[in-house]
C-alpha cells in the first residue's frame, strides 16, 4: 500500500505539532514513532446524516431547528462553515457523494459500478479496488463498526468493516419498517429483517449503543453511524412534526415560486413531491417535516453520545458530525439537490476530539471528501496516496487559514440515459467559488446561464452580478479558475460544448451491454 507520509500529527499531542501535505513542518522535539508506541490512538465516531443542508444546527445561528445534541457537538469542536460537497452525476447524489467520502477522491476518478449501480448489472454491481477509509483505519488497527445507510454496494462494506449492525443498503426507503441486514466476515450477511413500530434513526442508534456498551477490545474503533434521516418520506414520530406547526415556519429568503430558467433535472422524482408552482403554504409544510426529521434524529444522536460517555472513552474520541448533502426546500424555487446553489451542496462538518479547539468556527473552504486525509492527519496515519483531497488538520490546530483557495462545484444528469420530457433531464451546472465570489454556469439544451454572487455579502445567491460591468475581471478569473479546477479533478466536463458535452456519447454509459 502506497501512502505519503505528511504529518507528526496526533489527536492526543498538543495541535501545534500537527502538520499537512504540501506544508513544510517545524521540527518536533517528539519522535512521532515513539509517540505511536507509547500512546493510545484515538477511537472515531462517525455521525453521518442524509440529506440535511449546512446550518441546519441550532448552534449555527442559521435556521430555527432544534439540535440540542448537535449544538453540544458544535459547542464541543470546530465547525467549517464553508464545507461542501463536490457534487454528482446523477440525480441520487447521496451515492456519489458517499463515495467521494469513503476514498477521499473526486468523483471523477471512481468507478461508477459504486454510486451509479442503477447502470449495471447485478454481478458488475460495487466493484472497485479503491480504497476506503474504513478498510485503512481497520488495516492500521482499528476495530471497525457500521450500521444505517450504505449506498456503494457490499463490496466496500465487506473489505471495510468487522462489524456491520442493521445496515439498509439502498439509497431511500420508509423510515418505520426499515429493512435492514447485519454482517461479519464469519457468516456473512444475514437475511433481511425490520421494525415496523421504530424509526429509524432509533434501529440505527439501538446498534451504535449496543456496539459501544458490549465493547471491551482494548484496540481503538471506528464506527461509521450512518442516518437515513432527514431524507424523505418525513415521517418523524408524531411528537416531533408537533414541534413544528407549518404555519409557524419562515420562508427562506429565497423562497420563489418557481426557478427563474430552466435547468437539469427540473422534474426528477425531488422536484415533484409537490406542485409547481411552489406556494408558501407548501414550502412551509416541507419545512416543518424537515425541522420534524432533524430533531428526531438528533434525540438519538444524544443516546450515542451517552453511551460513548459511559465507556469511559469520550475523551479519547475523534467525532465526526456530517451530511452527504444539503436541499432546497422552497429556495430558488427547487425542492431538491439537483444544483450547485449553497443550499444544496453545503453539509454540515464538525470535528470533536482531544486537543480540538472547542467552540471554533472556520470559514475556510472544505470539502465532505477531506474527511479521509484529516483523519488520517488527526491520528497520525500516513495519507495513502490514492487521496486526492485535502488533510484539514492545519486549519484545525490554527497553523494554517486555509487548504486551498478555491472550489470546484459539479451536477448534471446521468450521460447515459436517453432524454426523458417529463423528468427535462440532460444539462447540467459546473461552478466555481474563490474568495467572496461564485460563479455558476448552468447548460441547458442550447441555453448558457452565468450566474455570479458575492456569496459572503449574498449568501442566499439572490444578486446575480453577472451583467455588472464592475465585476467583469472578477467574472473572468473565476472562468479561468472554473476550467483549470475542471481540468485538474479529471472532469470531462467541456465548457465550449452544448450541456458541456456530457450527452454525446451515451453509448459509453451502457454498461450492461458491454460485456
Amino acid at each position: 500500500m502506497v501512502t505519503r507520509k505528511i504529518c507528526y500529527g496526533f489527536a492526543i499531542l498538543t495541535l501545534t505539532a500537527l502538520s499537512c501535505k504540501n506544508k513544510k513542518t517545524e521540527v518536533v522535539d517528539l519522535d512521532a514513532t515513539q509517540v505511536e508506541k507509547n500512546s493510545e490512538k484515538p477511537n472515531i465516531l462517525f455521525l453521518f446524516t442524509d440529506d440535511q443542508r449546512g446550518g441546519t444546527i441550532g448552534a449555527m445561528d442559521k435556521y430555527e431547528v432544534q439540535t440540542p445534541n448537535m449544538d453540544q457537538i458544535v459547542e464541543q469542536g470546530t465547525s467549517f462553515t464553508n464545507s461542501y460537497i463536490l457534487g454528482a452525476t446523477t440525480a441520487a447524489v447521496c451515492s456519489p457523494s458517499r463515495a467521494m467520502l469513503m476514498t477521499g477522491r473526486h468523483y471523477f476518478n471512481i468507478e461508477p459500478n459504486v454510486y451509479a449501480q442503477f447502470a449495471f448489472d447485478k454481478e458488475d454491481k460495487g466493484k472497485s479496488d479503491k480504497l476506503t477509509f474504513p478498510e485503512y483505519f481497520k488495516s492500521n488497527g482499528y476495530e471497525t463498526f457500521a450500521t444505517g445507510k450504505q449506498h456503494n454496494g457490499e463490496i466496500w462494506l465487506e473489505r471495510g468493516f468487522n462489524t456491520i449492525k442493521s445496515a439498509f443498503l439502498g439509497g431511500m426507503t420508509r423510515h418505520f419498517g426499515t429493512k435492514v441486514k447485519d454482517y461479519n466476515p464469519e457468516t456473512g450477511w444475514s437475511e433481511s429483517y425490520k421494525d415496523d413500530e421504530k424509526f429509524s434513526s432509533e434501529v440505527f442508534a439501538d446498534a451504535a449503543v449496543g456496539y459501544l456498551d458490549a465493547y471491551k477490545d482494548d484496540k481503538p474503533f471506528l464506527m461509521y453511524v450512518a442516518f437515513t434521516a432527514p431524507h424523505d418520506p418525513r415521517t418523524a414520530p408524531q411528537e416531533f412534526h408537533d414541534m413544528y406547526p407549518a404555519e409557524n415556519i419562515a420562508l427562506p429568503e429565497n423562497y420563489m415560486a418557481q426557478h427563474p430558467f430552466e435547468i437539469a433535472d427540473d422534474h426528477i422524482r425531488d422536484e415533484i413531491l409537490a406542485p409547481f408552482p411552489r406556494t408558501e403554504a407548501i414550502v412551509q409544510k416541507e419545512i416543518s417535516d424537515y425541522y420534524a426529521m432533524i430533531t428526531a434524529t438528533d434525540v438519538q444522536i444524544g443516546r450515542i453520545l451517552k453511551a460513548l460517555e459511559a465507556t469511559g472513552k469520550a475523551d479519547n474520541t475523534i467525532i465526526v458530525l456530517a451530511g452527504d448533502n444539503g436541499l432546497a426546500l422552497g429556495q430558488h424555487g427547487l425542492l431538491g439537490k439537483q444544483n450547485v446553489y449553497e443550499h444544496s451542496v453545503s453539509v454540515p462538518l464538525v470535528f470533536v476530539g482531544p486537543n480540538i479547539p472547542k467552540n471554533k468556527k472556520t470559514a475556510a473552504l472544505a470539502y465532505l471528501h477531506d474527511v479521509f486525509p484529516t483523519l488520517c492527519g488527526l491520528t497520525g496515519l500516513d495519507i495513502p496516496e490514492s487521496v486526492q483531497t485535502e488533510d484539514l488538520t492545519p486549519v484545525i490546530a490554527g497553523q494554517a487559514e486555509e487548504v486551498r483557495t478555491s472550489m470546484l462545484y459539479a451536477y448534471n444528469s446521468w450521460p447515459g440515459e436517453d432524454y426523458k420530457p417529463k423528468v427535462n433531464n440532460h444539462g447540467g451546472h459546473r461552478a466555481v467559488r474563490k474568495g467572496d465570489f461564485k460563479l455558476i454556469v448552468s447548460s441547458k439544451k442550447d441555453t448558457y446561464t452565468y450566474q455570479l454572487f458575492n456569496v459572503k455579502n449574498d449568501p442566499w445567491e439572490l444578486v446575480n452580478l453577472i451583467e455588472d460591468e464592475n465585476y467583469n475581471n472578477i467574472k473572468e478569473d473565476l472562468l479561468l479558475e472554473l476550467n483549470m479546477l475542471i481540468k485538474n479533478a479529471g472532469d470531462s466536463a467541456d465548457l465550449s460544448k452544448k450541456e458541456f458535452g456530457l450527452f454525446d456519447h451515451p453509448e459509453d454509459f451502457n454498461f450492461k451491454n458491454k460485456n
